[in-house]
């Protein structure tokens, strides 16, 4: 207890000697600052309201002169309002210097100005005479001869009194600036005086608690480097005894934590990266540097890498795909999951035989919903883009097969119906004009499969140009007016449109317009409306068909785009093949650009698609 009590008293007079030298130095300076203001506000007063007087009273004195001037050219009026405000000016600024006689000789200085200057006023009032008697001769030989030299005997005393009192100030700058002087180097001496006390006081203090600090902070990096031995020898029970103490319990205990948990942690490591390796599709982890830290066997084999040689380096330099990396981009900056679509799979040829992966990234993210490291999962779907190609090819096959017979079928209907190879009843003629229509729905559904056969394999030839908005609108529009007008639909162009421009095809996009008006004739009634509208958002045009119809139910809105997807009864043969929007979409797509839907079931719908702008 004593020991405590002791280095606590220790402390406590090191901390209060170098306060005391800290408040000795501020005495002094203040002292030092004080002289200095002094200094300066004697200056200010003795002198400065004299140097102002002096130049009021010269410039007063020179308007006087002017005055005169303007007096003998005949603007006497003028001349003397001039005259009398300037004698004022210059009576109450001769009061002021009079009031701040602080020089030796500056008193006979001021007197003499003032006699000079009554003089000068007698003689302005002996010329106002002499202009009366109209002697211009007279006037003039006055002026020069007599009143010129008393006006610079005046303007000579005023100099006077500015020399004087600038010659004061001089010296009284003179005696500031050594006063500064004598400050300086007594405050450098009583500041080096200081730091050498607070150095040695410093060195005692530090003796007492710095250096077992020190060596307490050396055990504690050697503890953070993993060596759990560190212990400090405790030679004192003071409080950086007990400190000590505690810090050697602490170490003690970090060991007993590490030895129950090591094993754990190795158990737990392994775990994971048997879970990692065991994943049968190609797997690599990033971090928020986009470095690649895992790899799992799959992408080793799919890239041809060695994880050995890739971790720790950034993720383009290894992996050479732009599209990926800018899906673990989006990722890092949005956290939320990315997956490439289905037009942009990431495809290898690996002997002779092609290979399509779906790319997908899901962020893990801490504590503070921060994105740290970024999962990329490379889903193989080459056996489903098989299935997919080999399901295109059967009904572009089928589709070409069909495609004779139905139309031996309709020119047969046609004939009979036309009888051309006898006469039909009423009950014939019903018959085959329902075999006529039903061929020609076969038909037309049979070009749609062929449509989204050949847009699907890459076959589809766009022409690509500018193409004037009005126009394409125009061009979707005309052929439904008649119908809209015979259904009571208003059919219109919202907003203007007038020098917008896209860049597609101009015939691909308007069978997309068509193809969507269409629709939203099929689900709207009497006193609804079909609005297109156009609108730039950044190098993007965005085309719209809005109508108030139906409307599209909730359960079909993520499906309206796949293929045969039908939304009306299946009895209503008005519905269509459910191939419309999905050629809609390829077109859209090949397009480079993307197409949705926004519809509340009963309010209407509105497709949006995007096409890019001319550059």
């Amino acid at each position: 207890m004593k020991k405590n009590f002791s280095l606590k008293t220790k402390i406590l007079f090191g901390y209060m000697a170098i306060i005391m030298i800290i408040i000795v130095l501020v005495i002094w300076s203040i002292n030092n600052f004080m002289r200095l203001n002094k200094a300066i506000d004697a200056i200010m007063e003795e002198n400065y309201r004299s140097v102002i007087a002096a130049e009021e009273m010269r410039e007063a004195v020179e308007r006087q002169d002017s005055a005169q001037l303007i007096f003998i050219f005949g603007q006497e009026k003028k001349a003397l309002d001039i005259f009398q405000a300037n004698k004022l000016e210059f009576t109450k600024n001769l009061a002021r210097a009079e009031d701040n006689i602080t020089i030796e000789g500056e008193e006979n200085i001021i007197t003499t100005i003032n006699k000079e200057y009554q003089e000068y006023l007698s003689m302005f009032l002996d010329l106002r005479v002499i202009l009366e008697e109209d002697n211009e001769e007279m006037v003039q030989n006055y002026y020069l001869n007599e009143i010129i030299p008393q006006f610079e005997d005046v303007k000579s005393g005023i100099r006077d009194l500015l020399i004087i009192n600038q010659d004061h100030m001089k010296s009284a700058q003179q005696n500031a600036n050594n006063n500064a002087m004598q400050a300086i180097y007594s405050t450098i001496v009583i500041s080096i005086v200081v730091v050498l006390l607070a150095l040695v006081f410093g060195f005692y203090i530090s003796n007492i608690i710095i250096r077992p600090i020190k060596e307490l902070t050396e055990k504690a990096k050697d503890i953070a480097e993993g060596d759990l031995e560190q212990t400090i020898d405790i030679s004192k029970n003071d409080e950086i005894g007990q400190l000590a103490s505690e810090f050697n319990s602490m170490s003690r205990s970090l060991k007993d934590y590490e030895d129950m948990n090591v094993n754990k942690l190795i158990s737990e490591k392994s775990k994971s990266d048997a879970i990692v390796r065991s994943i049968s599709n190609p797997l690599v982890v990033t971090d928020k540097k986009n470095r690649i830290i895992l790899i799992n066997p799959r992408a080793e084999e799919l890239f041809e890498l060695e994880e050995d040689k890739v971790i720790k380096t950034h993720f383009l330099e290894v992996i050479k795909e732009e599209d990926i990396f800018s899906l673990i981009d989006r990722t890092l900056k949005t956290g939320e999951g990315q997956s490439s679509s289905d037009n942009n799979l990431l495809s290898f040829n690996r002997d002779g035989k092609d290979f399509y992966f779906r790319v997908t990234t899901n962020p893990v993210l801490d504590d503070n919903n921060n994105t740290n490291l970024v999962i990329v999962l490379f889903e193989d779907v080459t056996h489903l883009k098989e299935v997919d190609q080999m399901k295109s090819e059967f009904v572009s096959t089928v589709s070409h097969e069909f495609r004779t017979p139905l139309t031996s079928m309709n020119m047969s209907a046609s004939m009979l119906l036309e009888g051309n190879l006898g006469k039909v009843n009423e009950e014939q003629v019903e018959l085959l004009e329902v075999i006529k229509e039903d061929c020609e729905r076969l038909n037309n559904l049979v070009d749609d499969l062929l449509d989204l056969s050949k847009i699907e394999s890459g076959k589809i030839d766009l022409q690509f140009n500018e193409v004037d908005i009005d126009r394409l609108f125009d061009a979707s529009l005309r052929p439904f007016k008649e119908q809209a007008n015979d259904k009571g639909i208003e059919l219109m162009i919202k907003g203007k449109v007038d020098g917008l421009k896209a860049y597609g095809d101009l015939n691909k996009i308007t069978w997309v317009i068509s193809n969507l008006i269409g629709n939203a004739l099929r689900y709207t009634d009497e006193g609804d409306s079909i609005k297109l509208s156009a609108e730039r958002k950044g190098h993007k045009i965005h085309l719209s068909v809005e109508d108030t119809g139906a409307g599209i139910p909730k359960s079909y809105q993520n499906k309206i785009f796949d293929k045969f997807m039908r939304v009306g009864s299946d009895k209503d043969k008005d519905t269509g093949s459910g191939l419309g929007l999905a050629i809609s979409k390829e077109i859209i797509e090949a397009h480079g650009g993307r197409i949705w839907v926004d519809s509340k079931e009963g309010e209407g719908s509105t497709f949006t698609f995007t096409l890019k702008r001319p550059k």
